[in-house]
């Protein structure tokens, strides 16, 4: 009887266990689509402002709050970067807040580009024409 007592105990440790893990995946992929949309917004903000100008304008306020949102999406990426599933759901979102900007077939190479520049890292009054060339690298995959 104990011995069965041990095992039912064990049974619901697992099964306890593993449910919590399934809600931190589940949260976590919630929190990765959230920030994927916020970075698809920002693009298709930045998008938007260069097509009508035919420049990456960082005097215009707008603009200067999207590439902080970028800055934020790169923070967040760099932080799950061993997380294939934050990943997945990060470009879902973007996709979803691209506004027909950010698709399928660009995301990615968009993703891969927000991972990689530097510029992005610690974007600071000193250091916005970086991340204006950041910005601009990304304008250039959209079109």
């Amino acid at each position: 009887m104990k011995k069965f007592g041990f095992i039912l105990m064990c049974v619901a440790a697992m099964a306890f266990a593993s449910c919590s893990s399934v809600s931190n995946v589940t949260s976590s992929n919630t929190a990765a689509t959230a920030n994927g949309t916020a970075c698809g917004q920002a693009i298709a903000g930045l998008y938007s402002n260069y097509k009508a100008t035919k420049k990456v304008d960082m005097t215009n306020t707008s603009n200067i709050t999207n590439t902080l949102a970028l800055v934020t999406a790169y923070s967040q990426l760099k932080n799950n970067k061993s997380n294939k599933d934050y990943r997945k759901s990060f470009i879902s979102g973007m996709v979803l807040g691209g506004a027909g900007v950010v698709t399928n077939a660009n995301a990615s190479t968009i993703v891969n580009k927000i991972e990689t520049s530097a510029g992005l890292s610690s974007t600071t009054r000193s250091n916005i024409s970086t991340a204006a060339s950041t910005v601009s690298s990304i304008m250039s995959i959209l079109q």
